[in-house]
Parts: structure tokens; C-alpha cells; sequence
């Protein structure tokens, strides 16, 4: 008998143990002592150790292989855009290929695209009917992701366009924000499509909004964070975008999920995210969209100025999402060993971006570049991070408002 409950004792204790170990997400395992005393601050320890990232922009818009702005700058008829869309299959598609390269490549986590501007939703949403599972592709990739990211105990950080929605009827018009919609003629967008008549009609956007965000933090077990994008318009209308009431939201149902948009909101995000160098964009604000966009903008980055942070660039020399052209090349090894380099000395991240194929595939030149990079990191390890001086660089690019032609490719 007694033998009975010792045995009985011990798969008891083993249970509990096995439950205790499986709440602590898997690419946290290494931080299990901090993580049981604050599930946040262990998650923002794994963030400044982690590096390396691998960004990843993907959709519906590479069909055109013009890059992932391309019903904006092409001007594309939105229901002709929609219906393609949802023609979309994504056939090559594998999250388990795309995380193998990360693993290989020293990365320690992935940013993948599940809504960027044009609003299709690359998961099973209740929201509204333009997604993966709706369209011809009859699949989740949002799951398949982080189920892969799982199994290899990769982070996963979900970016999601919540500062632009070209193709939703209740989001802002270009009387609030430039790039708010394609600038058509009335024949290719009729006004009865954009049922947004006037601040009021905004609410509809932001449950819309919520809902999904509510999905991404229920669905698909423990993520890493969110990454939202652009600023802009909320900048412009801070008003009508109630970021506390998203990031309450993410913070009660994701405890230890960072959060991020661009170099801040209202200063209370877990780290900076910066495309091309560690910087305020308050210069490029005031330029584009004027004072009171400027002001928000110097607000928020004198917040969040010291905070861990990301350096974005991407493995294409034009875009983000796949662009095929004669100018367009790809990073080599060295290059983005230099792109590491730049991000030890800023005491920041790497968050280095690949542009998948229509049909899913990685670029060759991208997984082949990624590979060899992570070889060299294998044998020589990462830069040394400068803890000591990043902050006058910091500093110092407050100062320069000089606009680059990087600056203006920001703003997308």
C-alpha cells in the first residue's frame, strides 16, 4: 500500500511539474527563475539577449512583386485587389522551412506579417471575412507559425498594421491621414465603398481591431509580443487610437507579451523599433505631417529613448515585401554581418527582413546569405554590444534632421 502511494505521490509531483513547466513559454525555458517571480521582466531580459530576428513580409500584395505598398503606389481598383486576393494560395508557404533558417541563422525570434496594410489577415478571423482561411489558401498561417516557432523554442512576435487599413470600409479617410487610402479617381474608388463618414464611424474600425488583436492573443498560445505599424495617422489622430486600451489588453491576456509601435505611442512600450538606425523620426513627423505630429512623436521617443530596441533592415535593397526589378539586390554575408555590428554599437537587436516568393518560397539568395551568416556567427559569436556609450548615439541623431531618402521609406 505503501509502495502504491509513494508510486501514486510521485506522478502526482511529476504532473504538477510537468503543468509548472509547460506555463512558462518555450522560449523562456532559460529564464524560469525570473520569469516565476515577473513573467514581463524575465520576457524583456530574453529580448536584450536574443540579438538576432528574423522579420518576415508576406501576403497577397507579392503576387504583384512590386513590394507590399503596392495598391497604394500602384493605385490598384479595390475590388480588383480584393478579389485577387482572395484568390490567394500561398502553396509553398512553409513556417517550418522559414523557422529552420532562423535557428540556423543564430535568430532567436520571428516578426511575421499576419496584417499588413491592405488588411488581409493571415489567420482565422472572426472579424470580418478578408483572411487566409476565407481565401483560396483555406489556411492559418499565423498557426502554422507559431506552432513551428514552438517546437524550436523561437520567440514569435506578431505584426500587425493597426495604423493603416486600406481595404477596411470604417477606417480613416485621407482627410485625416495622407496615406489613409490609395489617392484614386472616383471611378476606381467609389465613395460608396468607404462607408467612414466622419469620426464617429471610427469605432466600428477599432472593434474590428480589437477583436482581432483579442484572437492573436487567444488562439495561438504564448507569443512573444506585438509589433504594430505605422504611426502616422494615430500620431495624427491620437484621439480616435486608444493604444492604453489595446496594450491593457495584451498585457491581461499575454503577462509577459512585449509590446511595440515604432519609437512610441505614449512612451509606455517595452522597446524601440527602428527601420535603418536607431532614431527619432520627430524631424521626419513634422515634414511629412506637420507640428502636431512632431510633438507627439519627440514626446513619446523622450520616453522610450533608453529602452531595448530593435534595428529593422531588410535583405532587399527596395521593399519590404517581395519586389522583383532589375535595381534590386540582396544582402550579402558580409553586409549584414556589417548590419549586426551597427546593432551591437547601438546596443540593439537585429530585426533583418526576408520577402518570400508569391508562392511562399524563401528567396535563394536570402536563405543561402542567411546560412552562411549563421555559420560565421556559430564560430565567431555575435558582436560585442556597447552598453556603455549607445546612448550618445542616441542622443546625437536628435540633432541631425537632415531627411534621407531611408527617412521617407519609413513612413511605409
Amino acid at each position: 500500500m505503501r509502495c502504491k502511494l509513494s508510486i501514486l505521490l510521485f506522478f502526482i509531483i511529476s504532473g504538477t511539474s510537468a503543468i509548472a513547466q509547460e506555463k512558462i513559454p518555450n522560449y523562456l525555458q532559460s529564464y524560469k527563475q525570473l520569469y516565476k517571480k515577473d513573467p514581463h521582466q524575465a520576457a524583456l531580459k530574453w529580448f536584450e539577449d536574443a540579438r538576432f530576428g528574423l522579420f518576415v513580409h508576406w501576403g497577397p500584395s507579392a503576387e504583384y512583386k512590386s513590394g507590399d505598398w503596392v495598391l497604394y503606389d500602384k493605385k490598384i481598383p479595390m475590388q480588383e485587389y480584393i478579389d485577387k486576393a482572395m484568390k490567394f494560395k500561398g502553396e509553398k508557404w512553409s513556417a517550418d522551412s522559414i523557422c529552420d533558417l532562423a535557428v540556423q541563422a543564430q535568430m532567436k525570434y520571428i516578426c511575421y506579417v499576419v496584417k499588413h496594410h491592405d488588411g488581409f489577415a493571415q489567420f482565422a478571423s472572426k472579424a470580418g471575412p478578408f483572411n487566409s482561411m476565407k481565401a483560396a489558401a483555406h489556411r492559418d498561417f499565423l498557426k502554422e507559425m507559431a506552432v513551428s516557432c514552438k517546437k524550436r523554442g523561437l520567440g514569435l512576435f506578431i505584426y500587425y498594421s493597426i495604423g493603416i487599413d486600406w481595404t477596411h470600409p470604417f477606417y480613416l479617410t485621407t482627410n485625416y491621414y495622407s496615406a489613409a487610402r490609395p489617392h484614386y479617381s472616383k471611378e476606381n474608388y467609389p465613395d460608396s465603398f468607404i462607408r467612414f463618414r466622419g469620426k464617429e464611424d471610427f469605432v466600428q474600425y477599432w472593434n474590428y481591431v480589437k477583436t482581432q488583436i483579442f484572437e492573436i492573443c487567444t488562439n495561438y498560445g504564448d507569443i512573444a509580443g506585438l509589433w504594430f505599424d505605422p504611426i502616422g495617422g494615430a500620431y495624427a489622430n491620437d484621439d480616435l487610437f486608444d493604444m492604453p486600451e489595446i496594450y491593457k489588453m495584451i498585457r491581461r491576456l499575454q503577462p509577459h507579451a512585449l509590446i511595440s509601435y515604432k519609437t512610441g505611442f505614449d512612451g509606455t512600450e517595452d522597446f524601440l523599433a527602428c527601420e535603418h538606425e536607431i532614431k527619432s523620426i520627430t524631424a521626419l513627423m513634422r515634414s511629412v505631417q506637420g507640428e502636431k505630429t512632431a510633438l507627439s512623436a519627440e514626446a513619446a521617443w523622450q520616453k522610450n529613448k533608453a529602452k531595448p530596441a530593435e534595428l529593422c533592415a531588410t535583405m532587399q535593397s527596395i521593399n519590404w515585401g517581395y519586389f522583383e526589378g532589375k535595381q534590386q539586390k540582396h544582402k550579402t554575408p558580409a553586409e549584414v554581418l556589417l548590419l549586426l555590428k551597427n546593432a551591437a554599437d547601438n546596443n540593439a537587436n537585429l530585426l533583418l527582413n526576408i520577402g518570400p516568393y508569391p508562392d511562399g518560397q524563401i528567396v535563394p539568395a536570402d536563405k543561402a546569405t542567411l546560412l552562411e551568416v549563421g555559420k560565421a556567427l556559430h564560430q565567431k559569436g555575435f558582436p560585442k554590444q556597447d552598453k556603455a556609450n549607445y546612448m550618445k548615439l542616441r542622443i546625437a541623431t536628435e540633432k541631425n534632421t537632415k531627411l534621407t531618402d531611408r527617412d521617407v521609406e519609413t513612413l511605409k
